[in-house]
């Protein structure tokens, strides 16, 4: 259904698609709707969490077939969610220690993950 509205010359309207008529506009919806159209312009990453994601997804793929190995993948990164984005050199540092984790579970001769816990002695 097409909406016939008076033509603005300053900004044109946002998820529509103008046609020019004789000094009107006629404002046909796009097929993106507004949340899908805020949800990609939200979605631009920096380099960095790019890498970030791309490291998230090849761990996944890796601990596919290992029993255990994605839920604790998965509680990692969660854990480091709330990172601040400024934090640079700590990204940076578990990014490279899930690199060389990522290694380790490629490996055939990997059948577990080991991990260091803090006791109530050690707090």
């Amino acid at each position: 259904m097409l909406k016939r509205v008076k033509q603005r010359s300053t900004t044109p309207l946002e998820g529509a698609v103008r046609h020019r008529t004789a000094g009107l506009a006629y404002v046909k919806p796009s097929r993106l709707s507004l949340a899908t159209y805020s949800a990609r312009a939200m979605a631009r990453h920096s380099k960095l969490q790019k890498q970030v994601l791309a490291l998230y997804r090849q761990l996944l793929r890796a601990g596919q077939n290992k029993p255990g190995f994605l839920m604790r993948i998965r509680s990692e990164f969660r854990e480091n969610a709330s990172i601040p984005k400024n934090n640079v050199m700590h990204i940076e540092y578990l990014f490279r220690r899930g690199q060389r984790q990522l290694d380790q579970i490629k490996d055939a001769n990997t059948k577990q993950l080991g991990a260091f816990t803090k006791t109530r002695r050690d707090s």
